[in-house]
């Protein structure tokens, strides 16, 4: 396959596009900044710029998508609601109507667990009615729905991933795994504000790629969505256990507070993409820590 990247300078993107390569597939990566870095194989556009698209999907062939791209989290453009929608509803709409015309075989969608909201102590799997309490959330929802009309309107055999809270090398926005290893190498000690109750799913940015890859090549989609997690839940108590026997020096100090994202999600069905993909995370909590220790936090 030729295979449409975008997001391809963050946190997944970056791994993903050289798993790809190295499984022999053509990868197009697309991103709005290089952060930097010396990155030739990365075409810096908008997803939002339709002309750009349609020429990139001419001249690089493009027959899938993975649209890792886009605003990643409920506490980026907090204040700013419209940008949310035009960026993550109006930019997936775009790029499914190129896919679209181009006859992709295939379109994977990361979208989040925030697509749940605030479900409390109630089980949650892919039959959990969505009730986000963000726009990042609604955002999401509203690209799953559009995956959806587009595979039932125009037969683009799409699929969304309800992907947890990521973690790895890349990730730039608030993250305290990334926290403590990064405090850890300077000697600091790393304050967190949390509910010691409150309940976090984790997932390496290593088993995402697998998945999306997963999904990208599987012969048939069972569903239309699929969680995807580590299987575990843990408290911020059990997460800075964990980290100080994995993470040299690191050292933390709970203070009474709230998380960014306060949605109380007890549980995280993971079966599903299990039974029909046949995809299962390799990494975890602690084993991700130590990956994500080894591999530094943003590699070039």
């Amino acid at each position: 396959m030729n295979i449409l990247v975008t997001g391809g300078a963050g946190l997944i993107g970056m791994p993903l596009r050289r798993a790809l390569a190295a499984r022999g597939h053509g990868v197009a990566a697309i991103d709005v900044t290089d952060f930097g870095r010396d990155d030739p194989d990365l075409t810096l556009m908008s997803i939002n710029d339709a002309a750009a698209l349609r020429g990139l999907f001419e001249d690089r062939g493009i027959t899938a998508v993975a649209h890792c791209g886009a605003l990643s989290g409920p506490m980026m453009a907090r204040d700013e609601p419209l940008k949310m929608v035009e960026v993550n509803i109006n930019g997936t709409a775009l790029l499914l109507e190129q896919a679209r015309l181009a006859k992709a075989t295939r379109f994977v969608f990361c979208s989040s667990i925030s697509v749940y909201g605030d479900v409390g102590e109630a089980p949650i799997d892919e039959a959990t009615p969505l009730q986000p309490t963000s726009v990042y959330g609604a955002s999401k929802v509203a690209g799953e729905q559009l995956i959806r009309g587009y595979a039932a309107q125009f037969g683009l055999d799409g699929v969304s991933l309800r992907i947890a809270r990521v973690h790895g090398p890349y990730r730039r926005g608030n993250c305290h795994i990334g926290s403590l290893i990064r405090d850890a190498a300077e000697g600091k000690v790393t304050e967190i504000p949390c509910d010691p109750e409150f309940r976090y799913h984790y997932v390496y940015v290593d088993d995402v790629v697998d998945a999306i890859i997963t999904a990208l090549e599987a012969d048939r989609l069972g569903h239309r969505e699929y969680n995807v997690g580590s299987g575990e839940v843990v408290t911020m108590p059990v997460l800075v256990e964990q980290a100080e026997r994995v993470i040299p020096s690191a050292k933390a100090l709970l203070v009474p507070g709230a998380d960014d994202v306060p949605d109380v999600q007890a549980s995280f069905d993971i079966s599903r993409i299990a039974k029909d993909l046949g995809w299962r995370p390799k990494h975890t909590l602690a084993q991700g820590m130590a990956a994500q220790l080894a591999a530094g936090l943003a590699p070039s």
